[in-house]
């Protein structure tokens, strides 16, 4: 039976030696591409390169794979362009921050093209369909699925008990900081990168981490008593990587009540949720949550349970499984 032919490209976020679900896979040729790390203007000139080669091997491919909307914008606007008709999908299609003027018609011109637009919540369709003009029928749903995180522990480097919140996009962290200004009992660890910082006062009771290695990141998750997620808003699609990473790791989470997040946490089910903006309900479920080792215990099984279930790799490799299937005839 002759081999499916597949073109993955990823950002430049990912590692080099990043193979997507293949060992999933049998009787498939993966053709794997990366843009390169850059500084901020060579960056697009790296991914439109690594973009172009993937879509040179994709003239002799049957599906073509692009992660994350940037990188499906200049594979979709090259195959235009070469009248290559390779279907293409696209997963992780994600925005922090909406596009805005000229990128906006760019990205709303290319975005049409592709085949199939793959989201991690139900509340992106309805958004990028109306923001970018796509055809709902153009997208799926998936649950951002994972393995059980692997990582180097370093262990538990602070002398205390202490919480965490961990991450950079469309985070709300000057209400993070005004709750726990509040809060000067209760050490907290923040992950964060430089720009989330600017114009915010941090309080004595916070140690702020900037740009440190993954496995650090996934150490302070683990040795926390929880995790505090604060998003800008309650419409905000962004933080599925980090709760899933939470959820496997067994730390409870509390969460700004967003649509984006609702296929994953249910109040007092797989986490606690707080109002958007408000210093109030977010510092009233941190010491709640801090001062209940019951309810720690149990929003972390449940949210163990969730992941294990619903948040497993095989997301993917069902769902691409059938997108095979739906161009050549190999797969069930």
């Amino acid at each position: 039976m002759k081999a499916v032919k597949v073109v993955v490209i990823s950002s430049e976020h990912t590692n080099a030696t990043w193979r997507w679900i293949d060992k999933h896979f049998e009787n498939v040729d993966w053709f794997f591409y990366r843009a390169h790390p850059g500084n901020k203007f060579l960056l697009p000139f790296q991914r439109l390169f690594a973009s172009f080669q993937a879509v040179m091997q994709a003239r002799r491919s049957d599906i073509i794979v692009s992660h994350g909307p940037y990188m499906a914008f200049y594979c979709a606007v090259l195959l235009w362009c070469f009248r290559i008709r390779t279907p293409h999908i696209v997963y992780a299609f994600n925005f922090a921050e909406l596009p805005v003027g000229f990128a906006l018609k760019r990205m709303q011109f290319a975005f049409k093209k592709i085949n199939k637009l793959v989201v991690s919540s139900t509340m992106e369709i309805g958004l990028y369909s109306d923001y970018f003009k796509i055809p709902y029928e153009q997208f799926d749903f998936v649950r951002w699925g994972v393995k059980d995180p692997r990582f180097e522990d370093s262990g538990n480097t602070f002398t205390k008990n202490y919480i965490c919140a961990v991450g950079g996009n469309a985070r709300d962290y000057r209400t993070f900081m005004f709750a726990m200004k509040e809060l000067p009992e209760i050490p907290a660890v923040v992950v964060v990168r430089p720009h989330n910082l600017i114009g915010l006062e941090i309080p004595q009771n916070v140690t702020v981490l900037t740009n440190i290695p993954k496995d650090e990141a996934y150490s302070v998750i683990a040795h926390s008593q929880f995790m505090v997620l604060p998003l800008k808003s309650n419409e905000i699609p962004c933080g599925h990587v980090t709760i899933v990473v939470a959820f496997y790791l067994g730390v409870p989470i509390i969460v700004t009540d967003s649509s984006g997040i609702s296929d994953y946490v249910k109040d007092h089910e797989s986490g606690l949720l707080c109002l958007p903006g408000s210093k109030e309900s977010m510092k009233e479920k941190i010491l709640a949550l801090w001062n209940d080792p019951v309810l720690r215990n149990k929003l972390a099984q449940s949210g163990k349970a969730f992941a294990a279930l619903e948040c497993s790799e095989e997301n993917y490799v069902k769902h691409f499984k059938a997108t095979i299937a739906s161009v050549v005839e190999v797969y069930e």
